[in-house]
């Protein structure tokens, strides 16, 4: 037995058996996920998607408050082909969106703030759970964050979160609300799910788009996914 190597879908199987015995609100024990059982990552392949992009997020009414914002940026916007709603994005901004952007050009995710059926109001096309392909790109989306505390709102115990990417199929390019589960610790509220760090790493997806820490930058995660992370609205060639 010297030498034998137990295969990490088996390993992965053990560890969420274990987990399903944790308390539903646990962060600090999928550490140990992160560190031990994702040590294969995929790596995303390296190509141009040739998708432009409106990407929004975690605008929480400002495009309401102020109606000339969302136009007067859209103005800069020679040309786009979909634009991407991650989430805390309010009822009352969907008519400012919609005025600019087709229904059918977008493709939307729910915040942690998001009413459960925002997306269905407005006719906008919500892919949480799910891969949507636009242009011959796979799109694949996993919604709200951490269930921080105890009440009803778009959200994941980190449990939940794993069984959730789990289950979805490969994607060129997951979208998602929270970030993903590292051991860069922030507070309950902005920890970031597993599901999504499983996601990135056993999927390879080439890119990844995600809101809720109300910061923009991009950066590459370590197997080359590109990460991006909005704040209001951007415009992205990828």
């Amino acid at each position: 037995m010297l030498g034998f190597k137990i295969p990490e879908e088996r390993r992965i199987e053990w560890f969420c058996k274990k987990a399903a015995r944790w308390d539903p609100f646990e962060i600090r024990r999928y550490e140990e996920f992160y560190k031990r059982f994702l040590k294969e990552k995929a790596v995303p392949e390296k190509k141009k998607l040739g998708l432009k992009l409106i990407v929004i997020s975690d605008t929480h009414g400002y495009l309401a408050f102020d109606k000339s914002r969302f136009p007067t940026f859209m103005d800069t916007v020679a040309d786009f082909d979909l634009c991407l709603l991650l989430g805390d994005v309010t009822a009352a901004e969907m008519p400012v969106i919609l005025d600019c952007i087709p229904r059918e050009k977008i493709l939307a995710i729910k915040g942690n703030h998001d009413a459960f059926d925002i997306y269905s109001r407005f006719g906008v096309q919500e892919i949480s759970g799910r891969v949507c392909e636009y242009q011959g790109v796979r799109f694949a989306g996993l919604d709200g964050s951490f269930r921080y505390k105890k009440e009803r709102f778009p959200s994941h115990t980190q449990y939940e979160s794993l069984q959730f990417a789990r289950a979805m199929p490969e994607a060129d390019v997951l979208l998602s609300h929270d970030v993903m589960l590292s051991d860069f610790y922030r507070d309950p509220a902005h920890s970031g799910l597993i599901g999504i760090t499983y996601y990135v790493f056993k999927r390879g997806v080439q890119w990844h788009f995600h809101g809720h820490i109300h910061k923009s930058y991009e950066r590459c995660y370590e197997n080359g996914t590109r990460e991006k992370s909005v704040y209001q609205c951007e415009y992205i060639e990828i």
